[in-house]
């Protein structure tokens, strides 16, 4: 990966979103017309019942898809110690927490300006101590990972977040619009140059957040839930590389659009062998998740495909916007 010309991690990229407009088809307008038409109701409503109405539709359709048949695969997996309606049960109401997601994700800009709606820890000031110089959070599909911006906004802390962007630049356009004031230090799509920019952003005091659960098609093999799966470095490439700490965490649905946040430091050794301390970290940030996740099964996204047997090879256009598995240190 080539160093990053740019003299600002932030620099911006005027060119891209005019690059992906440009390959857009009419069935990405026709989708991006729904999407306002859907947006424009939801963003109408109170976020409770824009919230309690996204919830309801998921958790009664998308058990009738294929999709539900996976996630009870993975449960089954995952928590062979649970009977089988045990799994039946959570894998529904985990369909009403993504759509409960899904709603709120439309309003999210009021969202991350409502302080009332999480619940810190005793132990948050710690955090904040670190956060005040920069830290590298992670965190997994479970709860409402998209509020995350919430805590730096409420104390003023500089917050970049790295997402995956979405395959039609016209709804991509329109969601990132509403995501960006969570996120005042930039919100950054993967991509080759992403490692650069986001370990200089650190080490000037940026907290860097990103959800990081998803198998990594390039990523290193880790135990979760006593089984082989794959997970992104990027987490722990970051902070090995920055010198920050690295925290994982989670924002946990209490009730309705109520929240509790948890969190956890995960130790990034500093030896010769930088792959195997960035390995180790990884691990831990897959310990972290899977203690949350234990909390409250039935808020992680268990239809996503995280037990596959191998590394799937990477396709030229996955290449190009995959996470780096490993970068070189940008000094």
């Amino acid at each position: 990966m080539s160093r990053d010309n740019d003299s600002s991690a932030t620099a911006p990229q005027p060119n891209r979103a005019r690059r992906r407009t440009k390959g857009a088809t009419f069935q990405h307008r026709l989708e991006y017309v729904g999407v306002r038409i859907v947006g424009g109701i939801l963003r109408a409503l109170p976020v409770e019942w824009t919230s309690a109405a996204m919830g309801w539709t998921m958790g009664h359709f998308m058990p009738l898809t294929a999709k539900h048949k996976r996630a009870l695969e993975h449960l089954a997996l995952a928590l062979p110690e649970l009977s089988e309606a045990e799994r039946r049960g959570i894998a529904r109401r985990m369909w009403n927490n993504l759509g409960r997601v899904s709603g709120e994700a439309f309003q999210i800009d009021r969202l991350v300006d409502d302080f009332s709606r999480v619940e810190l820890p005793a132990d948050f000031p710690a955090l904040q101590a670190a956060a005040e110089k920069g830290v590298i959070a992670a965190s997994a599909h479970l709860g409402n990972w998209e509020i995350t911006g919430v805590l730096p906004r409420r104390f003023g802390l500089p917050f970049a977040a790295v997402y995956q962007e979405l395959h039609n630049p016209y709804v991509e356009r329109y969601l990132k619009a509403m995501r960006e004031p969570a996120y005042p230090a930039g919100l950054f799509a993967k991509g080759p140059d992403l490692g650069h920019r986001m370990v200089r952003l650190a080490r000037e005091g940026v907290c860097v957040g990103m959800a990081a659960d998803f198998r990594e098609l390039r990523g290193v093999p880790v135990t979760f839930f006593g089984q082989e799966a794959y997970g992104t470095p990027l987490p722990a490439m970051l902070a090995r590389l920055s010198g920050r700490p690295l925290y994982v965490g989670a924002i946990l649905r209490t009730k309705g659009v109520r929240f509790r946040f948890v969190m956890q430091e995960v130790p990034v050794p500093v030896t010769e062998d930088r792959d195997a301390d960035i390995r180790q970290a990884t691990q831990g940030m897959h310990d972290a998740f899977e203690t949350y996740i234990r909390m409250a099964p039935d808020q992680w996204m268990w239809s996503h495909r995280k037990w596959a047997r191998r590394a799937t090879p990477a396709t030229p256009e996955q290449r190009d916007t995959a996470t780096p598995a490993t970068t070189p240190d940008p000094n």
